[in-house]
């Protein structure tokens, strides 16, 4: 293989954002030759930790579940060597302790093993591509978990349904007796008026009973005639939808894209005769339309014949969100990533090709360039991981007794050194806290960070250190052009990104929903103040004995 092939794969090996790893074929050790840079960043080890040793010595089970596992993935690679073809292993699950030792994390794994030929057209390596698929299995099992809910509450609807067919048989019974009795026919005449008329009380409660539950479900609820006119709807399509009985028309809530689909689906399960799921969109009467899941089930006598059909609609609208946010978020952090990364790599092969000849005036430039795209790809990490910490509730607080003044002064240095602005400090300068001081600084550099990345005309930063009763509050003050009113309660969410006066700042939006969930963590409050044309303060407040 020649260079240029070898650095395309090299490239193309570590760009690639599925942890891979390239296992020698000699089995019981399987070594491990190679592994790519997403592995290494998913199992938080260096390449001399790992490469070159037996893959089982650096990955050992821990208890007996992920000893299995473990076997099922040895098993895998000893079939892809045997058969020489691709093998797709089940999805692997290992539910390991976390770092506080009292949480557990459980993950899932998707692993595909390639079998990778030497000259002889013999398996001389194993390439292991992995894919973490926890996400998706914890959003399948809460959806199973809900469709179970429901199954509980139609068995509830069936065994009222088993009620009336025992009712119906035992007046059935009865009837025949009276046949049979001739000698008091007139006495039980009157008995089986009397038992009819209780029939027909018992069927109407029994019915009321049945709509009763389906009222008491948090979704919507129906149910229809065996050719689909619907006769019946519980209290939640009535608040959903704002229509009553006699005026409302289903086909008026859906949306027009969704009718048709709507139509066909609901056709065609009835035609099957067996129950059916779609997803469709239905307006509410705020006028919004929202994502729900459909499900349609047949309800059957006692002859086991379709009677009637009940069908429920369950607001999945929140689970779309998540999951366009998610994919949003993916995306925005590639982008994000991608950049720095682009010109990091540009400097770096600039200055390969003058290492031999270096130029004084562009050899300064390009390491600053190369310290700000690993400051810029340190910083997106970091966010990263606070944000998986914090979703994991694992972010761990070390506390200490510090000076704020001094902190602050330490965090805002290389600010100020790298820039044009002008760091002021007034206040309590003596006043100290209990908090995380490495935390705290992360909230700092933010705060600063938004202060020159949207005030970049504001030369001067003001710090601000005072102590209300218990507590500590620090300001940040800068004279820049401020921010609307109707953006200031969206700024600490998560993914909110600020638009302003034409200019939307690059970074992933975690910046502000991070500090303010450290802060919160201390026990503390975080918000900002701003007037347009007069600068923004943000401010936060710690405990000062906690």
């Amino acid at each position: 293989m020649s260079t240029l092939t070898e650095q395309i794969f090299e490239s193309l090996f570590n760009k690639t954002t599925t942890p891979i790893s390239v296992i020698k074929a000699n089995p019981p050790d399987f070594t491990i030759v190679a592994v790519n840079d997403q592995y290494k960043k998913n199992t938080n080890a260096s390449a001399d930790q790992i490469i070159g040793r037996p893959a089982f010595e650096v990955y050992k089970p821990w208890d007996e579940a992920s000893s299995k596992q473990f076997e099922l993935l040895k098993s895998g690679l000893l079939q892809a060597i045997k058969e020489n073809q691709v093998v797709n292993l089940p999805t692997l699950f290992f539910e390991a302790p976390a770092a506080d030792g009292a949480t557990v994390n459980q993950t899932w794994w998707q692993i595909e093993i390639s079998p990778i030929l030497s000259s002889g057209n013999e398996v001389e390596y194993l390439m292991c591509n992995t894919l973490n698929v926890t996400e998706r299995e914890l959003t399948r099992r809460a959806v199973e978990g809900a469709k179970q809910k429901e199954d509980q509450l139609h068995q509830e609807l069936r065994d009222v349904n088993d009620e009336l067919v025992a009712m119906n048989e035992k007046l059935t019974s009865t009837v025949e007796e009276l046949r049979l009795s001739q000698a008091s026919l007139i006495q039980l005449n009157n008995e089986l008026e009397t038992r009819i008329a209780s029939r027909t009380q018992v069927l109407a409660e029994n019915e009321k009973r049945s709509r009763s539950i389906l009222d008491a479900l948090p979704q919507i609820a129906w149910t229809s005639t065996l050719n689909g006119e619907v006769d019946f709807y519980n209290r939640r399509w009535y608040d959903y939808t704002g229509l009553d009985f006699e005026t409302t028309s289903w086909q008026e809530v859906i949306h027009p894209d969704d009718l048709q689909y709507n139509l066909d689906k609901y056709a065609a399960i009835l035609q099957s005769n067996k129950p059916g799921e779609f997803e469709i969109r239905e307006k509410g009467k705020d006028g919004v339309y929202r994502w729900h899941l459909v499900r349609i089930e047949p309800l059957l006598n006692e002859a086991g014949e379709i009677a009637h059909w009940i069908g429920t609609a369950t607001d999945i609208e929140a689970l779309k969100k998540l999951q366009q946010q998610k994919d949003d978020f993916i995306s925005i952090a590639s982008h994000e990533l991608k950049t720095p990364i682009t010109a990091l790599k540009a400097s770096l092969q600039l200055l390969d090709k003058m290492k031999d000849n270096p130029s004084a005036e562009m050899l300064p430039k390009l390491i600053m360039q190369s310290r700000k795209s690993m400051q810029r790809i340190s910083t997106l990490v970091d966010d990263l991981l606070n944000l998986g910490r914090l979703q994991q509730r694992n972010l761990q607080l070390n506390k200490t007794i510090f000076t704020i003044s001094e902190m602050l002064n330490a965090s805002c240095n290389p600010i100020s050194v790298a820039g044009k602005h002008v760091f002021y400090i007034s206040g309590d300068k003596e006043l100290q806290v209990h908090a995380d001081e490495h935390r705290i600084e992360q909230v700092i550099v933010n705060l600063v960070n938004n202060a020159v990345k949207y005030a970049p005309d504001s030369n001067e930063i003001v710090f601000f250190i005072q102590q209300i009763n218990d507590m500590a509050k620090i300001s940040i003050k800068d004279t820049g052009p401020g921010i609307p009113q109707d953006k200031l309660p969206h700024l600490f969410d998560r993914y909110y990104k600020l638009d302003h006066a034409g200019y939307q700042g690059s970074g992933l939006g975690l910046g502000l929903y991070i500090s303010s969930e450290i802060v919160k963590r201390h026990g503390g409050d975080i918000g900002v103040e701003s007037e347009l044309g007069k600068g923004s303060t943000f401010w936060f407040t710690l405990p000062i004995n906690s």
